[in-house]
């Protein structure tokens, strides 16, 4: 099974194995009318049937692609912040990489994040990467670090 909120609802997707029998109860139609009686506000938009899940092939599409880069001196959270500015704007984080290293001067922790994010297609209505990059800005300086963020989409 897997779960996610998306755009305000919670999504739950399962792989159910319904063995054939002459009993109502255990066909796929017999299923879907049990879970919506007996689970409220359950309802099911779309079921799919397959033998061997196997066949079923999911390619989602990537509506857009971005590359972030943060580089400063390491505060504690800031992973955390980074991450959640971006899945607040519906944004997954595709990979990551991130690496400390000595300041040459001063004695601080260099810290330095970088990664590609991506959302599938459909993109919301209100989506502005550059909104979202200047969020990722907005919070660099709160926490004195640089952040850079690049629309790589069609890269």
């Amino acid at each position: 099974s897997h779960s996610q909120l998306l755009g305000g609802h919670f999504s739950l997707m399962m792989l159910v194995e319904i063995p054939s029998a002459e009993n109502n109860n255990t066909t796929l139609e017999g299923l879907q009318d049990q879970l919506r009686k007996e689970v409220k506000g359950m309802s099911s938009a779309e079921c799919l049937e397959a033998v061997d899940p196997r066949k079923v092939e999911v390619c989602p599409k990537i509506g857009f692609a971005g590359h972030f880069k943060l580089s400063g001196a390491d505060n504690p959270g800031i992973v955390h912040k980074l991450t959640s500015v971006l899945a607040v704007n519906s944004l997954t984080i595709g990979n990551m990489k991130t690496s400390r290293e000595e300041a040459p001067f001063g004695g601080t922790e260099l810290f330095t994040m970088e990664g590609k994010s991506v959302a599938y297609e459909p993109l919301t209505s209100n989506f502005d990467w550059l909104k979202i990059k200047e969020e990722l800005q907005e919070m660099g300086e709160s926490m004195n670090c640089d952040v850079e963020f690049d629309d790589i989409t069609k890269s």
